[in-house]
C-alpha cells in the first residue's frame, strides 16, 4: 500500500512536471514566434533602407555634376545619407540580436521537448510500475 502510495505520488509528481515543462515549451514557442516577426520586420526594413539609401546616393551623383549650383542641397543629401546609413546598420543589428534570440530560443524549445520526452518516458516507466505493484496486489 505503501509503494503504491509512493508510486502515484511519483506520477502525480512527474504528471505536474510535464504540464509546468509544456505550459513553458508553449510560451516559449510563443516568443519564438513574435521574436522571428520582429527579426523579419527588421530584416523587411533593413531592405527598405538599403534601397532607400542607393536612391540617395544616385541622386547625390547626379547632385554631384552641378555642385556649385546646387551645393546647399548636396549638403542636405549628405545629412539624409549618414542618417540612413545610422538607420541601417540600427535595423541591421537589431536583426542580428532577433535572429541570436531566435537561436536561443529554439535551442531552449528543443531542450525542453527533450525534456518533455524524458518526462513521458518517466510517465510510462511510473505506469507501468504502477500496473505491476497492482497486479501483485491483486495476486495476493
Amino acid at each position: 500500500v505503501m509503494q503504491l502510495q509512493e508510486a502515484k505520488h511519483i506520477a502525480e509528481e512527474a504528471d505536474r512536471k510535464y504540464e509546468e515543462v509544456a505550459r513553458k515549451l508553449v510560451i516559449l514557442e510563443g516568443e519564438l514566434e513574435r521574436s522571428e516577426e520582429r527579426a523579419e520586420v527588421a530584416e523587411a526594413k533593413s531592405g527598405d533602407l538599403e534601397e532607400e539609401l542607393k536612391n540617395v546616393t544616385n541622386n547625390l551623383k547626379s547632385l554631384e555634376a552641378q555642385a556649385e549650383k546646387y551645393s546647399t542641397k548636396e549638403d542636405k543629401y549628405e545629412e539624409e545619407i549618414r542618417v540612413l546609413t545610422d538607420k541601417l546598420k540600427e535595423a541591421e543589428t537589431r536583426a542580428e540580436f532577433a535572429e541570436r534570440s531566435v537561436a536561443k530560443l529554439e535551442k531552449t524549445i528543443d531542450d525542453l521537448e527533450d525534456e518533455v520526452y524524458a518526462q513521458k518516458l518517466k510517465g510510462k516507466a511510473l505506469s507501468e510500475e504502477l500496473d505491476l505493484a497492482l497486479n501483485d496486489m491483486t495476486t495476493l
